[in-house]
């Protein structure tokens, strides 16, 4: 049981910050969104090997975060930025679920660390 909940807030914390390093990208690239709408022009085209999928319901998909990471056109608007703010809503939505299931997970493994402590404790006095 104690090894099921070490994996389950394994994943959860690399899940948590996967999910961070995304809403920067997602932040920063919405910064330079303001900035091509403010001064025409801009970086070109940026490629990535994507390969985080998110799990759960609601959550942006990888293709959808890395469109707007690195889309393929320099053509920004105001509907980019709106577009931008919506997906930083739906990662910070999912970093929310993710957060609580690490802490969920943590105390799970604190109690059940305890609840080992006190049997092993109990069985030495025997």
């Amino acid at each position: 049981m104690i090894a099921d909940l070490r994996q389950q807030r394994r994943d959860a914390r690399r899940e948590l910050a996967r999910v961070r390093w995304w809403r920067r990208l997602v932040r920063a690239r919405r910064d330079l969104a303001l900035a091509f709408v403010a001064e025409p022009g801009g970086p070109g085209e940026l490629g990535l090997d994507l390969s985080w999928e998110a799990l759960a319901a609601g959550a942006p998909t990888t293709d959808e975060l890395g469109q707007a990471v690195w889309p393929e056109g320099t053509t920004l608007s105001i509907r980019a930025l709106d577009d931008l703010d919506d997906l930083d809503a739906r990662l910070a939505s999912y970093e929310s679920r993710v957060a609580a299931t690490l802490d969920n997970v943590t105390g799970q493994m604190v109690r059940a660390l305890g609840h080992a402590h006190t049997v092993e404790t109990e069985n030495k006095e025997a």
